[in-house]
């Protein structure tokens, strides 16, 4: 019985011994030197450390005299631990939450020359990291520094682009060309009246492009003398100086519209009334209903240059009470076709200058493999 008991007692023993060394890891010297300081002088030590583990770390001056400055920190900037104007710290522990590179700073700040002894060690958080390497590699860092930070500017001849035209065009639009039967005011049949709609060509406006309607005109008339008219009309205009000018090389005056080109482009009449025909009461209106033009007779032109997008009503009567007249309308509109290009050009400008830098190389500690 005695001897059971015994034996019970010593493998409690070995097992309180195990338990004692898996919680409590032995304590792993880092170092254990001194340093000598010269005149005012700083010096850092760099070791890595692991997850879990903590440091104790121990310095004292030869001679009692105390170090301006000692300082402990998780590189490159997280300050652990600071002490200024101390002669020694005995024993002081510090958690390390993460594996990193710690450094350890002396300063002294004055002309004295002194010995100082630094011993560190850390205590692993586990047996797995009983063999963690605590010296440091060192690696090149490059960082961009600039020499001003301020932003300046300055006067400098910058390339622009604009919009420039590089040609103009005239289009002539036929809009309405045809007869309108209207019958006498005695007539039984047939009515006394005739509207012809017209709708404008819409103006449009690209990058590159522009089409814009900026006038249009008309002519009316009945009968065969108001027809010689026209057609007088017509070749007075292939010789007209100023209406050649005005329509350029495109050709239009030769057409069965050159009168109403002429008329259209520039206002230069070619037409003029017949003494004899029959008459025509008519009326121009646009959308709002709002009379443009009226008249009463055997033919009529005008133009018009303000009035130049939405809807024309022609409103054309016959006041003959016995015979019915074929009144002839024709209409015409001009725009104008703008080709754009792109130009470049220099123009002066404030522009930011671009900072000066330099690339600074530097070495930093890492934690070793």
């Amino acid at each position: 019985m005695k001897n059971l008991f015994f034996l019970l007692l010593l493998c409690c023993s070995f097992y309180l011994q195990a338990q004692n060394k898996a919680v409590k890891p032995k304590p792993v010297e880092v170092c254990d030197l001194s340093l000598q300081f010269s005149n005012k002088e700083e010096q850092e030590l760099f070791y890595g450390f692991a997850t879990g583990d903590k440091i104790v770390f121990s310095f004292s001056e030869n001679v009692g005299a105390m170090l301006a400055e000692v300082e402990i920190t998780e590189f490159p900037s997280n300050v652990k631990f600071k002490e200024v104007n101390t002669a020694a710290v005995k024993e002081k522990t510090i958690e390390v939450p993460r594996a990193a590179v710690y450094r350890f700073r002396f300063r002294s700040d004055t002309k004295k020359d002194r010995t100082i002894k630094v011993q560190i060690k850390r205590i692993p958080q586990t047996d797995k990291t009983q063999t963690f390497v605590t010296a440091v590699k060192w690696v090149e860092k490059f960082d961009t520094v600039y020499q001003n930070n301020e932003t300046r500017f300055e006067k400098q001849m910058v390339k622009q682009t604009r919009r420039v035209l590089a040609r103009t065009d005239t289009a002539i639009v036929s809009l309405a060309d045809k007869t309108e039967r209207i019958a006498a005011k005695a007539s039984w049949s047939g009515s006394t009246s005739s509207k012809v709609p017209i709708t404008l060509p819409s103006n449009k406006y690209e990058t590159d492009r522009s089409y814009e309607v900026i006038a249009w005109a008309y002519w009316i008339g009945s009968g065969e003398q108001a027809e010689k008219q026209y057609s007088e009309a017509n070749r007075l205009a292939t010789l007209g100086k100023s209406a050649v000018s005005a329509a350029g090389k495109l050709g239009y005056l030769a057409g069965p519209y050159g009168a109403l080109a002429s008329l259209a482009l520039d206002g230069v009449s070619y037409f003029t009334v017949p003494r004899g025909g029959n008459n025509i009461k008519y009326r121009v209106m646009n959308k709002d209903a709002k009379i443009l033009d009226q008249g009463d007779g055997p033919a009529a032109y005008a133009r018009h240059n303000t009035y130049t997008q939405g809807t024309l009503t022609f409103e054309m009567a016959n006041d003959n009470y016995i015979e019915a007249i074929d009144a002839r309308v024709r209409i015409i509109a001009v725009a104008l076709v703008k080709t754009y290009r792109q130009e470049e050009y220099l123009e002066e400008k404030e522009v930011p200058v671009a900072r000066k830098f330099e690339v600074k190389v530097s070495k930093v500690p890492v934690l070793g493999k």
